[in-house]
């Protein structure tokens, strides 16, 4: 979609208005050669001063004045002159939607007169001033004329020429163009994945953007979508919600509301990622059981899946108009149009859909994401666009479709109020449009370079949050961590309705630094170097929790040689919210030297927490042992010396038992007695 800074300098021409005064009272309609369409580089014409003109009512009646702001945009390094600009209004309604786009792009002008001439001041370096004029009716020369969009146009010697529109709103019997509106307010929630006390009350107060958001759809009888977000954190909080939220949540929880998915989460990104519908696994509390996913949710109406910025194929078509009511753009239909804009409903390959005038749904986007003086001259486009497809068929009633950006993108209540006032428009709910016959079309053939982005997110985030569950054992209530695990992701996940940006990228990655922070929040702390000395030492090692509620874990120890021993080596620890324990951890020394204690976090279920910690331990006996240790491996040296002496004689054959020595000794007694 461009921004609505590209659809101001979008307007410049090259074409001086001084000519134009001149040669357009000669023909209805004269086209500006195409190098004059294009005028000096982009990049030149943003770096001189913008002259920006709109209507401060776009809408005029017999007899009215019309108040017109000139703003003069200055943002280079140099001042700009006073100087004089003229002002003009073409004479005749501009008649086709072709012409109306070429004049809004200053490709072409028509037959016009002058109504004006303006004095604007010097403006400083980098700055910005307006100048409001008023041209008296008498002088405007609109009353009797034909009704429907007139074209306005100013430019001076300092600046390019600048065009903007009216509408003489005297449609008489021509039958109004319906249009549908549907309007998802979203929450902008944080990380937490919840609103505070605070957030809530200051967004359902007056001038908050979802109260603003909420009362000008409902003025307009648009379709309503609300995020989950806002009920499910009054119900959090409970008898201190905020009374202006609970009275903003039961004003929007109407049976044609419908419900956002969390966080507004784009469906397409997650039906490409294979993952559709991600939802919370429950809504946390503190110090209890979690709220059920579906708490919060408004409304009963099936979803409206804003595709208006998305390339889709035919199965992702179908699959997202079998959860709800699917609106894209008509940039994304191929069909051939008889000259005539038609309803918005449509049939495509045998799903319904609706299918937003693409032209109509960019102005309504850019409207309301832009400054003040930009904002004016797009409302003015927007009316006069539908004032020109009324006209197209005066007694041929249409129902064209819209979807209004987020809440929190922009605020559409001026627009609304516009086409309130303008008699040849009627807003609606969504719903209007799917009552009218369909026609069948096809998809146009798109390529999407971006067309995984929103999904490769979708999927880094998950893979982020599976890595994080894995821990969840650690705490007495892992529904509540995996529910907050969730709502992070849902928070971080791209928007509906728009395109991937770079802050989404970010997003991502601050959810991967959160999650790591959730990985590592309970550890071992770093110790010193041990010296123990004695029978059975206690070995001190520190555990750290740095989450807001207790954690279990189970530290196993284990000495890297013989010089120790370790009776316990798993030893189970529950360790207090956001503190430090130290656990003293018995071993028994036997032999003097050096080691290494290998020290290491898991979660009940096994899983490693943290880093492996190394202990440097010096061990000495104490002298009691020593001795006893000493005598007994000298003891058990002699056993083994005499026992390996014997085996070996054994071998040579001169070992002798007791029974054979004294076998030889008996004869030999005998016969000296004898003799």
């Amino acid at each position: 979609m461009l921004s609505a800074g590209r659809l101001a300098r979008r307007r410049a021409t090259a074409c001086a208005v001084v000519a134009l005064a001149t040669a357009l009272l000669t023909a209805p309609l004269l086209d500006a050669p195409a190098a004059g369409a294009t005028g000096a580089p982009e990049d030149l014409t943003a770096e001189a001063p913008q002259l920006i003109i709109a209507p401060v009512d776009p809408l005029l009646q017999d007899g009215e004045s019309l108040e017109l702001e000139l703003t003069i945009d200055n943002q280079t390094d140099d001042p700009t002159a006073s100087t004089t600009v003229e002002v003009l209004l073409t004479s005749q309604p501009i008649g086709t939607r072709y012409s109306l786009s070429r004049w809004i792009d200053g490709e072409a002008f028509m037959a016009s007169s002058r109504i004006a001439e303006v004095d604007l001041p010097a403006v400083a370096a980098l700055d910005r001033v307006t100048v409001r004029t008023t041209i008296d009716a008498e002088t405007l020369g609109l009353d009797e004329r034909s009704w429907g969009p007139y074209g306005v146009a100013a430019s001076g010697a300092e600046f390019e020429g600048v065009t903007t529109m009216i509408v003489r709103d005297e449609p008489g019997e021509a039958s109004p163009t319906t249009l549908a509106l549907a309007a998802p307010i979203d929450s902008r929630i944080d990380e937490s994945g919840l609103l505070d006390a605070e957030q809530l009350e200051t967004a359902t107060a007056l001038g908050g953007a979802p109260r603003t958001a909420l009362d000008a759809a409902m003025g307009a009888n648009a379709t309503i979508g609300v995020d989950p977000a806002f009920g499910a954190s009054a119900e959090v909080l409970g008898d201190e919600a905020p009374e202006l939220a609970t009275a903003w949540i039961d004003r929007a929880d109407r049976p044609g509301t419908y419900p956002l998915l969390y966080g507004n989460a784009d469906p397409i990104a997650q039906l490409r990622a294979g993952v559709y519908p991600l939802e919370p696994l429950g809504i946390p509390r503190a110090d209890d059981d979690p709220l059920p996913a579906s708490t919060g949710s408004l409304g009963r109406r099936a979803p409206v899946i804003d595709a208006t910025e998305a390339i889709v194929q035919q199965g992702e078509l179908e699959a997202l108009a079998g959860a709800g009511t699917v609106v894209l753009s008509t940039a994304m239909i191929d069909e051939q149009l008889g000259g005539a804009t038609p309803s918005a409903h449509a049939r495509i390959d045998g799903v319904a859909v609706l299918a937003a005038d693409a032209q109509l749904q960019e102005l309504i986007h850019a409207a309301a994401g832009a400054d003040a003086e930009t904002a004016a001259d797009l409302r003015a486009e927007v009316v006069a666009l539908l004032a020109a497809i009324t006209r197209e068929r005066p007694s041929d009633p249409r129902t064209l479709a819209a979807v209004l950006p987020a809440s929190s993108l922009g605020d559409s209540a001026a627009l609304l109020a516009d086409l309130a006032e303008a008699q040849f428009v009627e807003t609606t709910g969504i719903d209007a449009a799917l009552e009218v016959p369909a026609r069948d079309a096809t998809l146009r053939q798109i390529d999407d370079a971006q067309r995984n982005a929103g999904a490769d997110l979708v999927t880094a985030a998950l893979e982020q949050e599976a890595e994080a569950a894995r821990l969840a054992s650690i705490v007495d209530d892992p529904a509540n961590l995996l529910a907050e695990l969730r709502l992070a992701v849902l928070a971080a996940l791209p928007d509906a309705g728009s395109d991937v940006t770079e802050l989404d990228r970010l997003a991502i990655e601050a959810l991967g630094s959160s999650m790591s922070e959730v990985r590592n929040a309970v550890q071992l702390v770093a110790g010193s170097d041990i010296h123990a000395v004695g029978e059975s030492v206690p070995l001190p090692i520190t555990i750290t929790n740095e989450l807001d509620v207790p954690a279990n874990v189970v530290l196993s120890v284990r000495a890297t040689n013989a010089l120790v021993s370790i009776p316990e080596s798993r030893i189970e620890v529950a360790v207090a919210p956001t503190s430090q324990q130290r656990v003293q951890v018995p071993i028994d020394v036997v032999g003097t030297g050096s080691l290494l204690i290998v020290a290491q976090l898991h979660t009940p279920d096994g899983v490693p927490l943290g880093q492996i910690q190394y202990l440097n331990v010096t061990a000495q006996p104490t002298i009691e042992v020593a001795v006893a240790w000493t005598l007994g491996i000298a003891v058990v040296l002699l056993l083994g010396f005499g026992i390996l002496r014997s085996v070996l004689k054994r071998r040579r054959g001169q070992a002798r038992g007791d029974i054979d020595d004294l076998a030889r000794d008996q004869p030999a007694t005998s016969t000296e007695e004898t003799a």
